[in-house]
């Protein structure tokens, strides 16, 4: 029946003074355009009536895999595959006697089949990336990259085929100029290919996932890792600013993932206090004896003294001066107050180590550090528990006679000089 349209058409144009061959040319084209027209038709049809069927049955199952579908458009790219089925008859029946011009739309239409498979399977990746997502292993690890790898794979062998097709050249000679100038493709896809490298290296060993707490400072980044693609990874720091970190960074350069912290259901305090090294003293009989009235460290005074009065005996000690032999010191008497206390805390997670150890002296004092881990990993929850247990610790302090260093205000500097100038020894 086309055929014999064209027919008809072609002698209309030769019964108007045009050659048989222009007429029959022309008649071609006229349809061809026809044709297109007929597969835009098509293709918005097919798009139409596949939506509206998917539209029902999720509407009746509500499946996650169909509604992916409709969000990702996967119908409107298998539409095309109608539209070119007719694009493909016109174009072999219209211009079956002009090889020039069937080889030319032959080569097209190749190139558009190309495209749109690579549209369609690009989609797919799309709808199961997004299935994925919604199931408990996507905070396991993230896919994405992995799948945008595929889809890279995937462009870039539809290119060369594309290309092979446009140029009129074999692929193994397309093959082998790229091998020629593979040096300077390595240069220009440089980016892209340390991002496929390092995608690949992140999804699969999961270094980083979506939701991780990260810090890297030479990015200043620290924040929520916000999605991970093959070139950059996205990260919404706690100011709410967003840094931008290319992929392979995150394997060649230090980054320190909180994950870890997260997922033991602990958050460490190591903090320290910085006690006066003048306040330490030995304990005397009045201090102990006040001392044996602090509910934890009573028994602990008990053994101590009488660990201490086994030893020195059993060596003769001359306990006449104090620095002869064993004595409780004021400090060590606050530093077993702060380990028991701290092991009857009931917002520290006891399955984790609960030290308090004194660190090397400086300048500013004696460091005493706490070194705990709190029964929760949320922020606010943590900020709280250490605030109170050191705002515990600073109160308690004085009770061991003991002194927090602190360097001197403006105003304690102020009040020295006024009392040693002759007005304030004169006022004295």
């Amino acid at each position: 029946m086309i055929t014999k349209f064209q027919d008809i058409i072609s002698s209309w144009f030769t019964s108007i003074q045009f050659e048989s061959a222009d007429s029959k040319y022309i008649a071609a084209w006229l349809l061809f355009m026809v044709g297109i027209a007929l597969s835009y038709g098509i293709y918005y049809l097919s798009q139409w009536l596949l939506s509206a069927v998917l539209r029902k049955i999720n509407n009746r199952k509500g499946s996650l895999m169909y509604k992916a579908i409709l969000d990702r458009k996967v119908l409107r790219r298998f539409s095309y595959i109608p539209a070119l089925i007719i694009l493909n008859i016109c174009v072999h029946t219209f211009f079956s006697d002009h090889a020039k011009t069937l080889a030319f739309f032959s080569a097209i239409m190749n190139i558009f089949s190309i495209g749109a498979t690579v549209s369609i399977i690009a989609s797919i990746l799309n709808v199961l990336e997004d299935m994925y997502n919604q199931t408990k292993f996507a905070r396991q690890g993230s896919i994405k990259g992995i799948l945008q790898a595929i889809k890279t794979v995937m462009f870039i062998i539809a290119a060369i085929f594309m290309i092979c097709l446009l140029a009129g050249v074999k692929l193994q000679t397309l093959l082998g100029t790229l091998a020629g100038a593979s040096a300077v493709l390595m240069l220009v896809f440089r980016d892209p290919i340390l991002g496929l490298v390092g995608g690949i290296q992140l999804s699969l060993n999961k270094m980083v996932l979506p939701g991780d707490w990260i810090e890297m400072p030479a990015a200043n980044a620290d924040g929520d890792v916000e999605e991970i693609s093959q070139i950059t990874v996205k990260v919404r720091n706690f100011d709410n600013t967003i840094t931008t970190i290319p992929t392979y960074d995150l394997i060649s350069k230090p980054v320190k993932n909180w994950r870890g912290m997260f997922e033991s259901g602990g958050r460490r305090i190591k903090r320290a206090i910085y006690i006066d090294m003048n306040s330490v003293m030995f304990c005397t009989d009045e201090m102990l004896k006040r001392f044996r009235k602090i509910e934890y460290i009573a028994d602990y005074i008990d053994n101590k003294e009488k660990e201490i009065e086994k030893h020195n005996d059993d060596r003769k000690i001359n306990e006449k001066l104090e620095v002869n032999g064993r004595r409780q010191t004021n400090l060590g008497v606050f530093r077993a107050y702060l380990s028991r206390y701290l092991h009857n805390h009931p917002r520290l997670n006891h399955d984790f180590t609960v030290m308090v150890r004194q660190l090397q002296s400086g300048n500013s004092g004696i460091p005493l550090e706490i070194y705990v881990f709190t029964d929760t990993t949320k922020w606010r929850e943590y900020e709280d528990i250490q605030s109170d247990i050191f705002d515990h610790i600073i109160a308690a302090v004085p009770y061991f006679n003991l002194r927090i260093f602190q360097e001197p205000s403006d105003h304690a500097v102020t009040s020295i000089n006024a009392a040693s100038s002759p007005e304030g020894r004169i006022g004295k």
